[in-house]
């Protein structure tokens, strides 16, 4: 499945769950509480449990701390809460990406703790698993307003010394010296709390999602220059 199929059915879950809630709870949840993973989970029909610690997987020289775990049969997802909220809240959004692109596989599946860049040797469906609950957490439509609002400038936002000195203020220098290539820019724009004197909750606040994870959403919205 390409990237662009799995944001389709990112957008379309999203889709329904919105007009269920406008025909039964009309106003009871904003856009930004709808993709919540409970509330997906729910829709989907799966159970969604956060829980002390899922134990470790794996051989006796390979073993990691489970970060999700996801019963196909039981529809039971399970998150540990060994780490950050914001990895968790990402966790449980993967373990749904399995469940809604039907990935193969053994009925119950563990997962490792997800980085917040890209993992070297990730198989395919983990790549899937990973883009859709970026999709999910960060939808493009909110993810666009969101950025409107706070730089109020047409994508994709270019790296200049003004910008630099907006995001990053005497250390303006150092950013530009990265390049708008480099992860700096795109954490400095996924975590700026102001810019051009006005002040707000980061991006990556805002979607509750961490600034690694929110720096790979804006680059693959083209929303800044790369």
């Amino acid at each position: 499945m390409d990237y662009y199929a799995i944001e389709v059915e990112a957008r379309t879950l999203l889709g329904r769950i919105y007009r269920r809630e406008m025909e039964e709870r009309p106003g009871f949840l904003s856009p930004m509480q709808m993709i919540e993973p409970e509330v997906v989970a729910s829709h989907l029909g799966y159970e969604l449990t956060f829980e002390p610690s899922l134990g470790n997987w794996g051989t006796r020289d390979l073993r990691f701390e489970i970060a999700g775990l996801l019963d196909q049969q039981r529809r039971i997802i399970r998150v540990s809460l060994k780490f950050r909220h914001e990895e968790g809240r990402f966790t449980a959004a993967h373990e749904l990406g399995h469940a809604v692109l039907a990935h193969p596989g053994t009925i119950i599946h563990r997962d490792r703790p997800v980085f917040d860049m890209p993992r070297p040797g990730k198989d395919r469906i983990e790549k899937e698993a990973d883009y859709f609950a970026a999709c999910l957490l960060a939808p493009r439509r909110l993810i666009e307003e969101q950025f409107e609002r706070r730089f109020g400038l047409r994508a994709p936002l270019p790296l200049t010394d003004a910008v630099a000195f907006n995001l990053c203020g005497e250390s303006a220098h150092a950013l530009m010296r990265a390049g708008p290539s480099s992860y700096k820019f795109a954490a400095a724009v996924a975590s700026a709390r102001s810019f051009n004197g006005d002040h707000f909750r980061s991006l990556a606040e805002t979607f509750n999602i961490s600034v690694g994870a929110m720096a790979i959403r804006l680059r693959e919205l083209g929303l800044i220059e790369e």
